[in-house]
This record gives structure tokens, sequence and C-alpha cells, in this order.
């Protein structure tokens, strides 16, 4: 058995890997986004047909990243690991004081599922990106109405009402 070590300049990209695709909040466009500080003022005053625009931005993007989930977990499995092996190796990548003994096999099964995820996140991060841009949003525009739904519980009404 060895102890699961990878490079330091991986595990960067691996954790904006594997962070983005378990994320369901508002798709991998809003994971990889700084956020804004909470005590900072957002716009609320957002028109109806910007609102609308988010809608329908947010449902699309929702949807892409759901089906990523599934590629992931599938690409996982294809490679002879369950999701929690996978997610275990992961963590201890990212904390070097945890300890994971892996088989050589299982650190190759884990290396070709990270590359399947990081290609599967690629397609997903551009199908993104162009759901925002189809429906008529700037990605800053998307951004600052998904920090103002965070924050501002007028305009999370006004948007759950418009996804009924």
């Amino acid at each position: 058995m060895f102890k699961l070590k990878k490079k330091v300049n991986s595990v960067s990209v691996i954790i904006s890997v594997f962070a983005i695709a378990f994320c369901f909040l508002a798709g991998n466009v809003y994971a990889q986004m700084p956020q804004q500080p909470q005590q900072q003022e957002v716009r609320t005053d957002f028109t109806d047909e910007e609102l609308e625009k988010f809608v329908t931005a947010a449902q699309e993007v929702m949807a892409i990243q759901q089906q990523t989930s599934q590629q992931v977990h599938e690409s996982i499995e294809e490679e002879g690991l369950t999701v929690q092996e996978f997610q275990q190796m992961f963590q201890a990548m990212q904390d070097p004081q945890t300890e994971f003994e892996a088989t050589a096999e299982e650190e190759q099964a884990f290396d070709n599922a990270m590359q399947k995820v990081s290609e599967i996140q690629q397609g997903a991060d551009e199908r993104s990106m162009q759901a925002v841009e189809d429906a008529g949003l700037s990605y800053q525009e998307y951004e600052e109405i998904m920090t103002a739904y965070q924050q501002s519980p007028e305009v999370q009404q006004r948007v759950n009402e418009l996804m009924q």
C-alpha cells in the first residue's frame, strides 16, 4: 500500500474541480466567483425583466449542474471507486495531516477519475456561462443578482415567485 501524495500545484486544481462538481446552489458559475462580504450593501432594485432573465439562467445552470453531478458520479464509478472512496482520497490530498492508504491501482483510478471530472467540469463551466449569456445577462449581472438573492429577502421572494 502507498500513502496518497500529490504535487501541491495539482491540489488547487483538484480542490476547485471537486468543490464545483458538487455545488448545487446556483451551479458552477456561482461556485467559482468571489463572494462579496455580507455586510456590504447590495443592489435590490432589479427590474422584473432582469429577474426573469436571472431565473431563466439559474434554472438552466442548475440543470447543467445536476447533469454534471451525475456524470461525475458515473466517471468515478467507471474507474472502480465509490464516491465515498474518491472523497476520502480527495480529502487526504487537501489536508497533509490526513493519511489515506491506497494501492497503486487505487491511486491510478483516482488520477483517472480526476482527469475525467476535470474535463466534465470544464464542459459544464462553458455551458453554464453560455446559458447565462443566452438568457441575456452578463456574468457580472448574474453575479450581482445572485448576491442580492442570497442577501436580500425581498429579492429572494421576487425570484422565488418567478420560479413558480
